[in-house]
């Protein structure tokens, strides 16, 4: 029996996985070239990688058992894939870097769309086209025609590579995503003539969905599953922003609404009734006599929806001064003119007088 990758992690030929883990943890951190130590060696480093990396799978290692070091030596199976990347889980864990194997899922995409107040106060259901990639079905997301891949050549079939980066501090070893399998491991045989060996297409999609009543501007609506495809056939979500646009004469503030109705003199005198605009349509509301200029009415429950009920509606009086009278005007107002003044109103006393 071959003794030397033992030796290297110092740990016994029956040690079990968890030993050899704990033995590679604390030789790792020893040797690490980043460490600041005098016991720090790069080449001795890189065999304790190795010892671990065929120590931690019990199908190399019952094969370095039997035939030492030439029993593990080439490239790595499919079936010793595996190890390799509990192996470099393990080192990530320890010094950082990397980066998962495989994305979870495809990546997240934005849209906006826009809808008037009208379709906010209601609800809508909208309809949309999008661009999204779509996991290739020719290949099953392989990238490769009829399904036939080989091992990666250039990280032999890990999906994930290891370098020296040198800076002012030194040097660090990190792992990185191989750039030529994009992380699978493998690559294809002959490119699929469907996605030209991406794996993906991009298609185009309708999408329907509903926006709720209430809805406010630059609020975000999430559509899971709805996003781009990865080769793995998950789905990203999609992410809707919504513009409200401004309506012609009502203003928005949170749940409530704001809005300014023109009345007469007389109107405001001596009350009256008046249309208002409002996003569903012209609703009615009572001014009552002697309404001052610049007064505002509230009208309860008249507003956008939320969720405990609905906001309000409040409408600002703005009161025409005449122009132009025709003499019997003028001479009621100098009629009024001329009554002494009170702790009433003017409009008060405009209704008084009339």
């Amino acid at each position: 029996m071959s003794k030397e990758y033992y030796d290297l992690l110092g740990v016994s030929e029956n040690a079990s996985q968890d030993e050899i883990k704990k033995a590679y943890r604390k030789k790792a951190k020893k040797y690490h070239p980043d460490s600041n130590g005098d016991e720090a060696d790069e080449e001795k480093f890189k065999k304790i990688n190795k010892a671990y990396d065929v120590l931690s799978d019990e199908d190399k290692r019952k094969k370095y058992d039997q035939f030492g070091k030439q029993g593990v030596e080439g490239h790595a199976g499919r079936g010793q894939r595996q190890a390799a990347s509990n192996f470099q889980d393990l080192f990530e864990e320890i010094f950082g870097g990397g980066g998962s194997r495989r994305k979870s899922r495809g990546q997240d995409m934005k849209i906006n769309t826009t809808i008037s107040l009208g379709e906010a106060y209601k609800g809508v259901e909208k309809t949309v086209k999008v661009s999204r990639n779509q996991r290739c079905e020719a290949c099953n997301g392989s990238g490769a025609e009829d399904g036939n891949t080989e091992t990666c050549p250039e990280c032999n079939g890990e999906g994930r590579v290891r370098e020296v980066e040198r800076s002012i501090f030194g040097r660090r070893q990190v792992v990185k995503e191989c750039s030529t399998c994009n992380g699978r491991g493998e690559v294809p045989e002959t490119d699929c003539s469907e996605c030209n060996g991406d794996g993906i297409k991009e298609v185009e999609e309708t999408i329907t969905f509903d926006i709720p009543a209430g809805v406010q501007d630059g609020q975000r609506l999430r559509l899971e599953g709805k996003g781009h495809e990865n080769r793995e056939g998950r789905s990203g979500d999609l992410y809707v922003f919504i513009n409200v646009e401004a309506h012609e004469s009502l203003e928005r503030r949170d749940s409530d609404l704001y809005t300014v109705k023109k009345i007469g003199v007389g109107d405001a005198a001596l009350g009256c009734k008046v249309e208002v605009q409002h996003p569903e349509k012209e609703i009615s509301v009572d001014v009552p006599s002697g309404t001052q200029p610049g007064q505002v009415l509230r009208v309860k429950n008249k507003g956008m929806p939320e969720r405990f009920g609905s906001g309000d509606l409040y409408v600002k009086i703005d009161v025409e001064i005449p122009e132009g009278l025709e003499e019997d005007e003028k001479e009621v107002f100098e009629e009024f003119r001329r009554k002494p003044e009170s702790s009433k109103s003017f409009f008060e006393s405009v209704k008084d007088f009339i």
